[in-house]
């Protein structure tokens, strides 16, 4: 049950409010006039009897003066037995009658940390008077001689008050919370002062603690479009600092307003150790963008074994696939940079009669995570921050890996698929293929031997040794032309293949698409091609060398 509450001194009067106040510790030196305005803001409440005043662990927002009745202050013990049976022991600690605070002592705030210590229940009906963290706050700004450490308690409360109420850190432990508002800076801003301006780099992201923020997009003529307008407790510009990209908008004041700021350093750190923030603050990215797909997606739309239309997406980029069901598939067609998530999650209400944002929100998020998306990603990993060690061992390693790759090779493979190399897959073709691996791996057997021979026959046998790259290069790329045209023996897409290093040994691969997420047999069978052009490839070397040694 909710207490009633009433600012109405009918039942209370003023004067008994500033009794109660002054007889408190904390508050004998105020002045009438003082204690008179502090009454003024406190609101009359009404507790039946067995009703929960506060909990042990939720954060304080008020603090309460007992007018009448009484009440217990307890704490929870939760005590196990053998391994799963827990048991929940009240232990009594006090009880609190007319006249005396709950949340405050003599100095100040009870609780030092902002976290309720213990719960209170009524033992009998209760008539309290309650006083909120943000009025006692801005009174005891307005009247500084009193305890400087009780105002700064106090405005240490508001914050993890306004940061909690912000969608991604909603879900922060409360030691997190701690940690987060010892490390936001305040800041006072007039009305009708930009707070940044689209296309400049930014440091900070910025919490709404009162007052409004217009967000505008500037036009390539010069004007400007009004996007949305922001109050508390709103959480912005966190998306450049996200992006390592420039100010998408201009932000200005409406009015004067109070302002949490936040460094990117520290937006990064949550980022990096806390994944409820990053989620709901992607989530948040996604409901303000407009989001545009990635040009370079390959779209492969296919039939799945039940009948249902599906669309596979393919990323060049970075070799991501998804899979989108029908309304996916709409919402992807959305992504035109001019929807914004709203709108989207209007038309897709319009076209299938779902009525699902979250979904919408849920969806465009991975999608972008993935690089689906292009104008909504994440930051990319900063050397600068790192040790130097460190920096210098991640650019060896981008030195001694490298890639480059063709995004038509379906064409290419098609052709040579359709000309000649279908009879491969003949029975024919199979069955010369399979002797010619067999008779290799025979021959392998003997070439070792004689390739120690080859070498005392010739002075200069070492040069033989300068065939090795090459050829290593050349049964590289037979393996992935095996997978590639294996692929396309069973009628699915090369998306791309490529040629590069590792650690300064050649390498190769073929992206042959949605065949991945399809069944398990194609995928084998391309393996097993692979496999097979390796076993070739060194059958025809070592009936080469035996050769060699034989005519010699």
């Amino acid at each position: 049950m909710m207490p009633q509450r009433s600012k109405n001194t009918n039942g209370i009067s003023l004067e008994q409010r500033q009794a109660l106040i002054t007889a408190l510790p904390v508050f004998q030196t105020l002045t009438q006039e003082e204690s008179q305005k502090l009454a003024t803001l406190m609101s009359e409440v009404h507790f039946s009897q067995g009703v929960t005043l506060v909990s042990e662990g939720e954060l304080v927002d008020c603090v309460y003066i007992i007018v009448q009745g009484e009440a217990e202050v307890y704490r929870q013990v939760i005590k196990k037995r053998r391994l799963t049976k827990q048991t929940i022991t009240k232990i009594p600690i006090a009880v609190i009658r007319s006249g005396e605070a709950l949340g405050l002592n003599d100095t100040g705030f009870f609780s030092t940390t902002g976290k309720r210590t213990a719960s209170v229940m009524a033992l009998t009906d209760v008539v309290a008077l309650s006083l909120h963290m943000d009025a006692l706050h801005k009174f005891l700004q307005n009247h500084p001689h009193l305890h400087s450490a009780m105002y700064a308690s106090s405005e240490q409360l508001l914050r993890i008050k306004l940061i909690k109420q912000s969608l991604p850190f909603s879900r922060l432990s409360h030691e997190r919370l701690l940690w987060l508002a010892s490390r936001v800076e305040e800041k006072s801003i007039p009305a009708r002062t930009v707070i940044f301006t689209q296309g400049e780099q930014g440091d900070y992201c910025y919490l709404i603690r009162s007052g409004h923020v217009e967000i505008v997009n500037q036009n390539e003529d010069g004007s400007e479009h009004h996007v949305t307008t922001l109050k508390h407790p709103t959480l912005f510009g966190e998306a450049t600092l996200i992006t390592n990209s420039p100010r998408n908008a201009t932000a200005r004041t409406l009015d004067d307003c109070e302002l949490l700021v936040l460094h990117h350093k520290y937006l990064s750190e949550l980022l990096e150790s806390e994944k409820n923030v990053t989620k709901l603050v992607m989530t948040l990215m996604v409901e303000r963008s407009r989001p545009l797909h990635n040009p370079h997606i390959i779209v492969n739309h296919r039939t799945s074994k039940d009948k249902q239309k599906i669309v596979i997406l393919k990323n060049p980029d970075n070799g991501n696939y998804f899979q989108l069901s029908l309304e996916g598939w709409f919402i992807w067609e959305q992504l035109d940079g001019e929807q914004t998530m709203q709108e989207i999650t209007l038309a897709l209400a319009d076209k299938f009669n779902i009525f699902a944002p979250d979904i919408v929100a849920g969806l465009i998020s991975k999608l972008a995570k993935s690089g689906f998306i292009s104008n909504v990603a994440i930051k990319k990993e900063d050397l600068e921050d790192k040790p130097l060690w460190m920096r210098l061992m991640i650019r060896i390693q981008h030195m001694l890996e490298f890639q480059i790759a063709t995004d038509n090779a379906d064409k290419w493979i098609t052709l040579i698929y359709n000309k000649f190399a279908f009879l491969l897959f003949t029975t024919l073709g199979k069955t010369i293929l399979l002797l010619i691996g067999l008779s290799g791996i025979i021959a392998f057997g003997f070439a070792t031997v004689h390739v120690f021979q080859i070498f005392k026959m010739f002075p200069n046998s070492w040069l033989i040794l300068l065939l090795l790259p090459p050829f290593t290069v050349l049964s590289i790329a037979l393996h992935e032309l095996g997978h590639a045209l294996t692929t396309k023996y069973f009628g699915y897409q090369v998306n791309y293949m490529g040629v590069g290093w590792y650690w300064m040994s050649p390498v190769a691969f073929t992206d042959t698409s949605d065949m991945w997420l399809g069944s398990r047999w194609p995928r084998t069978a391309v393996n097993i091609a692979g496999v097979c052009t390796d076993m070739l490839t060194a059958g025809i070397a070592s009936i080469l060398i035996f050769v060699i040694h034989n005519h010699y």
